[in-house]
């Protein structure tokens, strides 16, 4: 799938293009592949002493080698004049092929004028008239090769495929010269930002509703599990519930499987409520009891936590210890003995919420017992966007209903035979999305392996940028100890019920013997992307031919 800038193909209709140019748009980025990157609607300027031109270019196609086509859309009829093809607005006739000539003219000045003249734009053009068969291509003064008219406008992507190819990655920072150029020169990066926070209201809006039915049920006392999908608003309605019950004076314990989940809702709720793992809770309970843990075994005995449960439930626990309302987030990769160790912490009548998903049970865990809840059921995906939402229903087997449909930015797919590749080839990537206009901080990268047995976990940087990661050691307090850096590396174990604008997910090598569990992290990881989502798959895994050939 061609990298469409801008990508809000919506926000280019309410603009006033017509509906065949976007039609065409579409078309051009589901056919070709994510060699090229399709700039539309491209306004140009060039100053010249005391005059300026201007102009505009429906499409410029750039490849992998820096590469430029040009392609004029004529909508409509045509004429062939003895000067050429021309089109009649009114009394006033435009020549198509000198307006052509005359934009790839003034471009490639401007490129020279910023750049200099040591290299000069390689720009190629094409002329697309899909409602106008030409009758005498040469009488009409245009290369047969550079004409699409009605009767081989299907073919338009292959026509660009000759005329352009692939291209090959420069060493010499030629591709990004180029691009750069045009992201300059039509300042168009704000666009990422705009899809960022397009996105997080439509989120908001759409699961914000199903949030405000469940928030208002009834019960006594309130014992609701929902099984919600990725993306289905849990976490949202755990805040507002979690909201709601501090408003009351109730007090509020919530526990989250994994630590870097409970780390981001802990800043985010900061005083309202008791924020924890099920571990981190025992450890601070003990704590508030003057037992202060050893972790210094931790990573090497196997029973280290079994022993601080034991230790938990010898404890005499007091009524200032214990809550008013629990909520349980990621409750699929609970445990029923958890589940029990935490009741004890909860006053008579208190108040549960359960949130689970059973399609992310990644630990293969048995789903805990809950008598006496009511059950709520929601397929919808409110967080991935149309384009990434469309592929991962067509590559995997996990359904879903779609719920968000924002374009966004789509899907690519990158292919490597040794996983020593990863490195390199996700640096680029990171390198690409920062010229498009994401931060480090709208950027993670995910492995689908545990973390510390990723080749990402020996590295210190990608694409000029420091990682961010866990190291696999402790402090004396238990803390995680991280590396310094600015781009979140992690695995999809751990960064469940989180999500990020751009998600590059690694070492996607599934085991087809636990291919039920492997697709349950493809899913998982794939569904964290709120904007884009770039894919580093073992190339020779035939498992991943789907994705390799879905993309194109």
């Amino acid at each position: 799938m061609a990298y469409i800038v801008p990508s809000d193909l919506s926000r280019l209709s309410l603009s006033g293009a017509q509906n065949a140019e976007l039609k065409a748009l579409q078309m051009l980025k589901e056919e070709l592949p994510n060699d090229f990157t399709i700039f539309h609607g491209v306004h140009w300027s060039r100053e010249y002493e005391a005059w300026t031109h201007f102009g505009e270019i429906d499409f410029v196609v750039l490849n992998r080698s820096g590469e430029v086509l040009f392609i004029e859309q004529k909508n409509g009829g045509l004429e062939e004049t003895d000067e050429g093809l021309v089109k009649r607005y009114g009394t006033d006739e435009k020549n198509v092929a000198q307006q052509v000539h005359r934009s790839i003219d003034k471009v490639r000045e401007k490129f020279n004028w910023l750049n200099g003249k040591s290299r000069c734009l390689v720009v190629d053009y094409l002329i697309y008239c899909p409602d106008y068969q030409v009758k005498q291509v040469n009488a009409a003064g245009l290369n047969a090769e550079r004409i699409v008219d009605a009767a081989a406008k299907d073919g338009l992507s292959k026509r660009i495929q000759t005329l352009l190819g692939p291209g090959t990655e420069t060493r010499d920072g030629w591709y990004e010269k180029v691009e750069d150029f045009f992201y300059q020169t039509f300042d168009l990066v704000p666009d990422i930002h705009t899809h960022i926070g397009s996105q997080e209201k439509q989120f908001v809006r759409q699961s914000g509703a199903l949030a405000d039915i469940l928030t208002n049920l009834e019960m006594e006392p309130f014992r609701l599990k929902i099984s919600g999908a990725a993306g289905s608003g849990k976490s949202l309605f755990a805040r507002r519930f979690l909201d709601r019950e501090v408003s009351e004076n109730r007090r509020v314990l919530l526990i989250c499987y994994n630590r870097p989940l409970a780390d981001r809702i802990r800043e985010s709720v900061g005083d309202a409520g008791m924020v924890s793992t099920f571990y981190g809770f025992c450890d601070e309970f003990l704590q508030s009891l003057g037992q202060r843990l050893d972790f210094s075994s931790m990573t090497t005995d196997p029973g280290f936590w079994q022993r601080v449960q034991e230790q938990v439930l010898v404890q005499e626990i007091g009524e200032e210890s214990k809550y008013d309302t629990l909520i349980v987030d990621e409750g699929q990769d609970f445990e029923q003995e958890w589940f029990e160790i935490i009741q004890l912490f909860l006053r008579e009548g208190a108040n549960i919420l359960w949130l689970e998903d059973g399609d992310q049970n990644l630990q293969d865990k048995t789903p805990v017992s809950l008598d006496g809840f009511v059950r709520y059921s929601s397929k919808i995906n409110y967080r991935s966007p149309e384009s990434i939402a469309r592929f991962i229903k067509d590559t995997l087997p996990i359904p879903f209903e779609q719920g968000n449909d924002l374009p966004v930015l789509g899907v690519a797919v990158h292919g490597y035979i040794d996983a020593d590749e990863q490195p390199k080839i996700v640096g680029k990537i990171v390198q690409q999305l920062m010229r498009h206009g994401f931060t480090r901080d709208d950027i993670v990268v995910i492995t689908c392996r545990g973390a510390q047995s990723s080749v990402f976990s020996q590295c210190d940087q990608v694409g000029g940028v420091g990682l961010r990661h866990f190291t696999g050691e402790y402090d004396e307090d238990g803390r995680q100890v991280m590396t310094e850096g600015h781009l979140m590396f992690d695995s999809v174990y751990r960064f469940k019920g989180q999500e990020a604008p751009a998600v590059i997910l690694v070492d996607i090598d599934p085991n087809t013997e636990y291919l039920t569990r492997a697709e349950r992290i493809l899913f998982c990881g794939m569904t964290r992307a709120t904007v884009r989502l770039e894919l580093v798959v073992n190339s020779e895994n035939e498992y991943n031919s789907r994705f390799l050939s879905e993309q194109k």
